[in-house]
């Protein structure tokens, strides 16, 4: 189905909350593909070491007690560093948050992956770009099946696996991680992995908002003020790299 020229790691997160930066995973799964055919998966309940707030419980059903006695990231971020090292990566919605979080949590372990050989399958970005929406409704109009357990990491990761089969045979889309994550990009070039800059005209822009493709050099006040929020560490980098280059 896939063209693979190194594994590809389709994966889900559940965690404390939404801001990237603060909260933590307490479940990760995921499905790896290799070249020759071969894949495997995981499934991890984690203990934040942080308390799961009870609105986050009620989207993915784990409670504090259910983590209080699993390992910690910590514990296993060597076992799935080894996971996600050199390869490329795929999700639903992953660029804007999953991949930004699992950074995160790798960043603070001083665990780095080299997010400039990264391809990056967002099947919602392509989802959005070839059809629309959530990933119970698209799971649903591609198998025509209700999807059983969402919200379930393992159990979404394996709709997003099957939503991409679907997405590839109905549009005669690219089979390689390299062409989709292009095609997802559409004409502009990606800066950072959750989007919100863009290479517009030869220079790093804004991807959102009011100075929407207006040069990050050309918005120094905006870039500061913006600098003050939680936002992930690939982007913040990179807006400190253009302040600095721009005095």
């Amino acid at each position: 189905m896939l063209d693979l020229k190194k594994p590809l790691v389709f994966f889900d997160v559940e965690t404390t909350g939404v801001d990237v930066n603060k909260d933590r995973i307490v479940q990760l799964a995921y499905i790896k593909f290799f070249p020759d055919g071969k894949k495997e998966q995981g499934n991890y309940l984690l203990n934040p070491e942080i308390h799961i707030p009870l609105e986050a419980s009620d989207v993915h059903g784990i409670t504090d007690e259910m983590v209080k006695d699993k390992p910690k990231f910590g514990d296993v971020v060597d076992e799935l560093y080894e996971v996600f090292k050199g390869s490329d990566l795929a999700g639903y919605n992953s660029n804007s948050f999953d991949v930004p979080i699992l950074l995160s949590e790798f960043h603070r372990h001083k665990k780095f992956l080299n997010t400039f050989e990264l391809n990056l399958v967002d099947v919602f970005n392509i989802e959005r770009l070839v059809n629309k929406r959530t990933l119970s409704d698209v799971y649903k109009r591609y198998t025509g099946k209700e999807l059983e357990g969402a919200h379930d990491a393992l159990a979404d990761v394996k709709a997003t696996v099957e939503i991409l089969e679907h997405q590839i045979k109905n549009f005669g889309l690219p089979t390689s991680p390299n062409e989709l994550d292009k095609f997802t990009q559409q004409e502009h070039e990606r800066v950072d992995l959750s989007n919100k800059l863009v290479k517009h005209g030869g220079q790093i822009c804004w991807n959102f908002g009011k100075y929407k493709f207006v040069p990050v050099k050309e918005t120094i006040n905006y870039a500061n003020w913006y600098l003050g929020l939680s936002i992930p560490y690939d982007t913040r980098r990179i807006i400190e790299r253009e302040i600095k280059s721009a005095k």
